[in-house]
């Protein structure tokens, strides 16, 4: 009877080692799941954002840019009215001797007529693809320095990762870092050699 109850008692003891056992293995993975959840909370993703549309516009290249082809929207505009008035009292002579012209010789003034009609048209076509070549290209210019620009910024603070805000939904300012690449930009760029991309068409 005895020998049962020792038995019985040894039972009892070796359930009860067990169970403390795996209590303390569980308490001890609970640990370090904590330990390593907490690192990754205290580790920090290094992203920032820009708004490349808003560096590029409000650049002082960019504001120079403006600036340079509204003057030469003018300037063809001017160019433009000029012809268009010469154009226009060619048409109204010409109106006033159809009735007394020979018809071989009206029919060959109305023809020139025709032409520098036709040349004023292409003009303006030519005008409007230059100045749109022109903007183009120095957008462009303006995009390649920003990037450069970003790219150093990037090595210098050891960002892992840069994207544009159009493509993000939400995003802290603090990553935004889009005032200091437009104050490094007038820097480095605070004009476009318009006359360059001229000499280049």
């Amino acid at each position: 009877m005895i020998i049962f109850r020792v038995n019985t008692y040894l039972n009892i003891l070796k359930v009860f080692l067990v169970s403390i056992f795996c209590i303390n293995i569980s308490l001890a993975q609970e640990e370090n799941l904590d330990e390593n959840n907490s690192d990754l909370s205290n580790q920090t993703f290094p992203i920032a954002v820009v708004d490349m549309q808003r560096i590029v516009g409000q650049s002082l290249a960019a504001v120079k840019v403006r600036a340079y082809i509204e003057n030469k929207k003018e300037e063809f505009g001017t160019e433009l009215k000029n012809e268009e008035q010469e154009l226009k009292a060619i048409q109204e002579d010409l109106a006033s001797q159809r009735s007394i012209m020979p018809p071989d010789e009206f029919a060959e003034l109305e023809a020139s007529f025709r032409k520098r009609v036709e040349a004023l048209q292409q003009m303006v076509a030519e005008r409007n693809q230059l100045l749109e070549e022109m903007l183009s290209k120095s957008v462009q210019i303006i995009q390649l320095e920003a990037i450069k620009i970003i790219t150093e910024i990037g090595k210098e603070k050891g960002l892992a990762l840069t994207l544009d805000t159009s493509t993000v939904v939400i995003a802290a300012n603090s990553i935004n870092i889009s005032s200091s690449v437009i104050e490094l930009l007038n820097i480095n760029l605070p004009e476009v050699d318009m006359d360059a991309i001229i000499s280049k068409e």
